[in-house]
């Protein structure tokens, strides 16, 4: 695996050049970018490619230096339509979305290494989990087959491949808590979300890797819009007057888990219940006071990060918004 990184210079002229996607190629790169602005005005930025970019992360943060990491979306959106693919194409794209964006951008640190562990341990228990969920629905289909075909050999297959999974999953399962009880600081803020009614151990691993510890998000308000949980009005003019809704580009993910906690307090007959019949009562779709009920679970999870006694445990009053 190499790197392609490009140097934009302040007259838009730019150099290129490739390194190995390894420590010691981190460290050419450094050094290349450095002789090529003498001066320290120096600003590194790169794609956040998920295991690919981790390591670059982790070695520009161990160094002191300040660096940008963005998604793809952000930075090939507002460059329009793009014919092709090619890596050194993209280094320049990269550049030039810094170069154009340097008031707003948010120079970062790399997540600490335990939440990077965590958050690979949680994707391996969905790749489980989805594998799981796949050999459960060879042996529905097998038993439809076993009326007219000898089907036992390949029951007796899928069936021990879901026992190894669950196997698996529980020692899996067994490794994210061992590794949060670890550390004193990750536990008792893992304790204190799951008193949170609605959040439950998965909700709680998850808000830690996301929000690095409920470091990454300045305010409770950034995280419903990165969840796809904000409402947004689609409106223009006098022609397009769409109904507000949430939108499609979210993490999906952790989205999926405060729907189904959501779902749970509700059906636990708790306050939840209450606004949510109050609401749904009052005319509101049922969809959006579930959206609500979301987003109040977000902030009381945000509102406890700093404190010491579990406040939550008691929900507070719901209020008419």
């Amino acid at each position: 695996m190499v790197l392609d990184a490009t140097a934009l210079f302040p007259d838009n002229g730019h150099c290129h050049s490739q390194f190995k996607n390894t420590k010691a190629g981190f460290g050419q790169l450094v050094r290349w970018a450095a002789k090529l602005s003498p001066d320290h005005g120096l600003i590194l930025g790169f794609e956040d490619t998920g295991v690919y970019s981790v390591g670059l992360g982790r070695f520009l943060s161990g160094k002191g230096l300040r660096f940008v990491s963005e998604s793809a979306y952000r930075i090939r959106r507002p460059v329009g339509v793009v014919r092709g693919k090619d890596d050194q194409a993209g280094s320049l794209m990269i550049a030039r979305y810094l170069k154009r964006n340097l008031d707003e951008l948010t120079f970062g640190q790399a997540a600490p290494g335990l939440l990077l562990e965590l958050g690979q341990l949680s994707s391996q228990r969905e790749r489980l989990l989805k594998e799981k969920s796949a050999h459960k629905t060879r042996i529905k289909e097998l038993k439809v087959l076993g009326g007219c075909l000898d089907v036992r050999f390949l029951l007796r297959i899928e069936k021990e491949m879901v026992a190894l999974l669950d196997r698996k999953l529980k020692e899996v399962q067994a490794e994210m808590n061992r590794r949060v009880a670890e550390r004193r600081e990750l536990r008792e803020k893992k304790e204190l979300l799951c008193t949170v009614p609605g959040v439950g151990g998965q909700t709680a691993n998850q808000m830690l890797v996301l929000t690095r510890g409920f470091t990454r998000f300045p305010c409770w308000r950034k995280f419903p819009c990165y969840a796809g949980l904000a409402p947004f009005r689609y409106s223009s003019g006098t022609s397009v007057r769409g109904r507000t809704r949430v939108s499609k580009i979210a993490n999906k993910k952790i989205k999926a888990l405060l729907t189904m906690g959501a779902l749970t307090s509700i059906k636990a007959g708790n306050e939840y219940r209450k606004y949510y019949d109050r609401k749904t009562a009052e005319g509101k779709h049922p969809m959006a006071a579930l959206n609500a009920i979301k987003n109040k679970i977000v902030s009381r999870m945000f509102a406890g990060r700093n404190r010491e006694e579990h406040a939550l445990r008691v929900p507070a009053g719901l209020s008419e918004s």
